[in-house]
């Protein structure tokens, strides 16, 4: 960045640095896996996206926290490949490998999975033929936010990224598509167990989804994958003396503030300074208004809590 060599080598080397806890991360999840029994479900399809895309991107932002090397390759369409690198495939597929994997749980009826493997293959393999063109072109020298080229021979390689853009969009369609013919089919991806996936933790034990209690009792933890323990030692459901659970109230609070000091930032930005007068005073007003907010906290009777449990045992009586 032409700002000297000591703050080069020290984001050269605060760089290196992020790249031990990074790797630390990688080789836990895989010796996660290890071993295991696999299925390539689709929130499996997407980790494993989502650790191979990452490593890449990971590597050459290893390379870039090289000073001499970042001297070539700053502000080069390199940088961006790799800023996509770790974005896309460290942030994008890890949130889809969640969405297919959570959303039984959060709403009762599974992702379809013939159109959610569209969608996988079409982001995977437009992802690489849209940015590795980009790391080839920045190894050339070519700089980004640039509009024109006078050099013809690089047009091939963006025609490349064009493609690989067009793929992904048809993946971004294929997702709405998944998520649009899930929701008209929810009656025939319904998921009744509460564990689709054969889960090893706790929140699998509830139903899909889950009542606003979570659990009437504390659960008894005899092993780290409590679930899947209590599976193998044949855990029996409580059928009385429940209580009174106590609860927090729903509150919106945190929603508006962050939306008034997004506001302020923005204007922060551009310099909107009455924006920024009037969305801090919202924000301090809001704040305010909310400590008077008396209503923070319910009860759920206990005949909800036992009417809410015995049609979760006849629920899984029924399915056994």
């Amino acid at each position: 960045m032409g700002s000297g060599a000591s703050v080069n080598s020290f984001f050269g080397i605060t760089t290196m640095v992020i790249s031990i806890p990074t790797g630390a991360k990688l080789f836990n999840w895989l010796f996660t896996m290890y071993r295991g029994r696999i299925r390539f479900e689709l929130p499996m399809m997407w980790t494993i996206a989502f650790m191979l895309t990452f490593v890449v991107g990971g590597m050459t932002g290893v390379l870039l926290a090289v000073p001499p090397a970042d001297f070539v390759l700053h502000n080069s369409l390199f940088l961006i490949a790799h800023f996509h690198n770790v974005i896309i495939g460290g942030v994008l597929f890890g949130l889809f490998a969640a969405i297919n994997y959570w959303w039984p749980k959060a709403f009762g009826f599974k992702l379809d999975v013939f159109w959610g493997k569209i969608s996988f293959w079409c982001w995977v393999v437009g992802f690489w033929v849209a940015f590795t063109p980009l790391y080839i072109l920045g190894l050339m020298g070519v700089t980004r936010r640039m509009r024109v080229f006078d050099d013809p021979s690089l047009q091939i390689w963006f025609v490349i990224a064009g493609i690989g853009a067009a793929i992904i969009a048809a993946g971004i369609g294929a997702m709405l598509v998944q998520f649009a013919v899930s929701i008209w089919r929810r009656k025939e991806l319904r998921e009744e167990s509460g564990d689709p996936w054969e889960g090893r933790t706790l929140e699998w034990a509830t139903s899909s989804p889950p009542p606003d209690y979570n659990f009437a009792f504390t659960p008894v933890i005899h092993d780290l994958d409590a679930w899947y323990d209590m599976k193998q030692r044949g855990h029996q459901r409580p059928v009385g003396g429940y209580r009174d659970i106590h609860m927090p109230s729903n509150t919106g609070a945190g929603m508006i503030l962050s939306g008034i000091c997004l506001v302020m930032g923005f204007a922060l930005v551009w310099h909107i300074w009455w924006l920024v007068a009037l969305s801090f005073a919202a924000t301090i007003v809001g704040a305010i208004y909310h400590t008077f907010n008396y209503k923070r906290d319910f009860d759920i009777p206990a005949a909800t809590v036992t009417a809410v449990e015995e049609a979760r045992t006849r629920q899984l009586a029924a399915g056994a």
